[in-house]
């Protein structure tokens, strides 16, 4: 018999607010036994799937000494957690989806300076089709909207959630 240990995921695509939801997060987590990770802080040499197993393998061991873990990242790509040599180990796997509007997305890409045009647009189409995607799963998956949220309150929501799904 394997013990398994429950694992948060924060998904959505580039510009939804990952990465300045999950700083948040991090502050108003220090109450609770609770890891917080932007998944893309640890890809080397554009490997996402190496450092999706490297999270998992971290989520894993921080389990095993009582910490449980939120990983921030686009999952299912480019980070594919369930073909992870780890992830058998987590049950159940909570997933809470972030999104926005175009405006709001092609806002945040212009800024980062990286992303052209055509890239932007791409992200936009993509992301109606996640939403789609994330209200007809079975179950549902919860969704944020980002659009006109501070990443402080999108944090203070995922927290929320968080503790709805927190072992007891």
């Amino acid at each position: 018999m394997i013990i398994t240990y429950p694992l948060f995921i924060v998904t959505g695509i580039s510009g939804s607010g990952k990465s300045a939801t999950s700083l948040e997060l991090q502050k108003i987590m220090v109450d609770l036994n609770v890891n917080v990770f932007d998944m893309d802080l640890i890809v080397n040499d554009e490997n996402y799937q190496q450092a999706c197993d490297n999270w998992l393998k971290i989520a894993y061991y921080s389990a095993y000494s009582g910490r449980y873990t939120v990983l921030f990242g686009h999952v299912p790509d480019p980070y594919n957690i369930e073909i992870c040599d780890h992830f058998p180990f987590f049950s159940p796997v909570h997933y809470l989806h972030l999104y926005c509007n175009d405006e709001a997305r092609t806002e945040r890409l212009t800024a980062r300076g990286k992303w052209t045009e055509k890239s932007i647009e791409y992200m936009n189409a993509l992301s109606e089709k996640l939403v789609l995607e994330a209200q007809t799963s079975s179950p549902p998956i919860p969704a944020i909207d980002t659009s006109f949220t501070s990443p402080s309150q999108v944090a203070k929501l995922i927290k929320t959630w968080i503790l709805k799904n927190f072992p007891k």
